[in-house]
């Protein structure tokens, strides 16, 4: 069972930890971290949520212990996969992300970088629906206007 669960949500997990550490290295870290303490926390974990959402939360708070360690962290080149655009531009998007505020860099990264549903989000970041959909609204407009007005704020 366990092993059923790290294969399906390995990657995605170590994704939204990769956005979160701009470093492979560290985010392998993160992720792996994530996962024992999944693992060693699942008999207490009452299935009343999403496992997925459950990770995300592990992973959120793993994130944020490493940021309170390590600052600053250097940006790395970023994976190909990750977007369609050049390197340049994902660069310049990444740049972007780490100027908004923790919350709503937060919201926009779960939404935009990891596919996750609002009802989702509102979940991992224990906020409401509305507030979910507000932060990440409002980091589209803040990444717009530091960008000029090109990002595509009607993505959704």
């Amino acid at each position: 069972m366990l092993e059923k669960i790290i294969r399906k949500y390995y990657d995605e997990i170590f994704l939204y930890c990769y956005h979160h550490v701009d470093s492979r290295a560290a985010a392998e870290d993160i992720c792996q971290d994530t996962f024992v303490s999944f693992i060693e926390h699942y008999n207490h974990y009452c299935h009343l949520g999403k496992t997925k959402n459950y990770l995300y939360t592990i992973a959120k708070n793993k994130c944020k212990d490493f940021y309170k360690k390590h600052s600053p962290i250097l940006m790395e080149q970023l994976p190909e996969q990750e977007t369609g655009n050049c390197i340049e531009e994902q660069a310049l998007l990444k740049q972007l992300l780490l100027s908004l505020p923790e919350d709503l860099r937060e919201a926009v990264t779960l939404r935009y970088f990891q596919n996750l549903k609002y009802a989702e989000i509102a979940s991992i970041l224990e906020i409401s629906l509305s507030l979910a959909k507000y932060r990440v609204k409002k980091g589209l407009e803040l990444l717009s206007a530091m960008e000029g007005g090109t990002y595509d704020t009607k993505k959704t």
